[in-house]
């Protein structure tokens, strides 16, 4: 039970990795068919989104949506909408692909372009990064520095404690902020869970609140992730049968996404519902480099 003295450290931010999953997986599996627009489902994830942040968020409703380059150019008018909505908008890859399978001139032009797409079409300066699948692994300092060339900030390494993270930052030769998305060793030490994505969806909501109770407790403030398929209750973001003609181990990619954007969808609501009352709003990440002192 958490006493009221404990109450005002319960803050997160809350992110969303804004991206086009139908399109990304047709294109990962070299499909022939360009997919569908999924607009009105992804407009539909947004409002619900939105509603949830109603719900809870009383003081601040704003938060960072991680979108692609590819939204920028299927879906201008829902980036239009977000930045609106007062919301920031922060780069997720020009394609949803692996950074660590780039060389650095690959990373750096291909997020300089996506930087560019996500900008002229928000007309905001986007500040922040989070690499596609988390594709970055921290000592990987060659491929951090393109990313430091384009950005002030990245989202896509893990810590566990404030300790864990002042051991890199202190080997760390980049110039970054970087505002980690934690993981916490629950069941094993060997099983890390992460705060937010599929941890959320593939088990018990007190697995992933536990990692968050624990982050707060090493010194680290949480960054929970979650994605428009996650609070979309349908199943039209799945990519169709045609749509993955030509592509690799067809059929096990047909049945396999509904992992990420059809099974569980339902209690995802309940899920985050739970979180999103527990754990108050601290808002847009890029508020957080108005902070000289503390980035954790």
């Amino acid at each position: 039970m958490v006493n009221e003295n404990e109450v005002a450290k319960l803050a997160v931010h809350y992110t969303v990795d804004l991206e086009d999953f139908t399109y990304d997986l047709c294109r990962s599996l070299d499909s022939n068919i360009l997919p569908k627009l999924r607009t009105d489902s992804l407009f539909e994830s947004y409002h619900n989104i939105l509603n949830l942040l109603s719900l809870f968020q009383e003081n601040i409703s704003n938060i960072t949506f991680f979108c692609t380059g590819v939204m920028a150019d299927r879906y201008p008018d829902l980036i239009k909408l977000i930045v609106s909505d007062g919301h920031e908008i922060a780069c997720h890859g020009n394609f949803h692909d692996d950074i660590y399978g780039m060389t650095t001139k690959e990373v750096r032009d291909s997020l300089s372009e996506a930087k560019d797409k996500l900008s002229n079409i928000s007309g905001m300066e986007i500040k922040g990064f989070r690499a596609p699948k988390f594709s970055i692994n921290k000592n990987d300092y060659a491929r951090l520095q393109a990313i430091s060339e384009v950005f002030e900030y990245d989202s896509s390494l893990h810590f566990q404690s404030k300790q864990d993270y002042q051991s890199w930052r202190n080997n760390c030769t980049v110039d970054i902020k970087e505002f980690p998305v934690p993981y916490q060793s629950i069941i094993s030490s060997k099983f890390m869970i992460k705060t937010g994505g599929s941890y959320l969806k593939l088990f018990p909501k007190s697995v992933v609140r536990t990692a968050i109770h624990k982050t707060i407790k090493n010194n680290i403030t949480p960054i929970i992730y979650f994605h428009p398929y996650d609070l979309y209750y349908g199943y039209d973001m799945l990519a169709s049968w045609n749509e993955l003609k030509g592509a690799s181990s067809k059929l096990y990619w047909y049945i396999r996404q509904t992992q990420w954007a059809g099974a569980f969808n339902w209690s995802q609501k309940n899920k985050l519902k739970s979180i999103f009352k527990e754990f108050k709003n601290l808002g847009r990440l890029d508020k957080r480099l108005l902070n000289k002192h503390n980035h954790l």
